[in-house]
C-alpha cells in the first residue's frame, strides 16, 4: 500500500504526477501543487522556495546538461569540482523522480 503524498503548502494530497511540482527547500525536496507553487512565487515564501522546479522539462533539461557537463573534466584540465557540482544536480533531479514522481500515476 502506498502511502499519500501532500503537498507542503496546503496538506491536500496530490493525486496525480502533472499536478506535482518538486522544488529544493531547506536542503529538502518538497512536493507541491502546481497552484500552491504559483500561489507561494507571488507571496513572501519566495524566500523559502526556490523559483526553480527540479521536476518538469526545466529540471530534465538542467540535469540533461550537468549530465554532459559532468564528463568534461574527464577529457579537459578543467576543475573536478564542475563534475561534484554536476553529479549533485543529477543525483537530485534521481531522487525527485524515485521519491516522488514514481509513486504518482500519469
Amino acid at each position: 500500500m502506498k502511502k499519500e503524498m501532500h503537498c507542503e503548502s496546503c496538506l491536500m494530497p496530490i493525486k496525480t504526477r502533472d499536478d506535482l511540482i518538486t522544488v529544493w527547500a531547506f536542503f529538502k525536496v518538497r512536493p507541491y501543487h502546481r497552484a500552491c507553487y504559483a500561489n507561494s512565487l507571488k507571496g513572501a515564501a519566495t524566500l523559502f522556495v526556490s523559483n526553480q522546479p527540479i521536476n518538469g522539462f526545466s529540471g530534465n533539461f538542467t540535469a540533461f546538461v550537468a549530465f554532459i557537463l559532468a564528463w568534461i573534466p574527464l577529457f579537459t584540465d578543467v576543475t573536478w569540482g564542475l563534475t561534484v557540482v554536476c553529479v549533485l544536480i543529477v543525483l537530485m533531479r534521481l531522487y525527485s523522480f524515485i521519491r516522488f514522481e514514481k509513486q504518482l500515476p500519469l
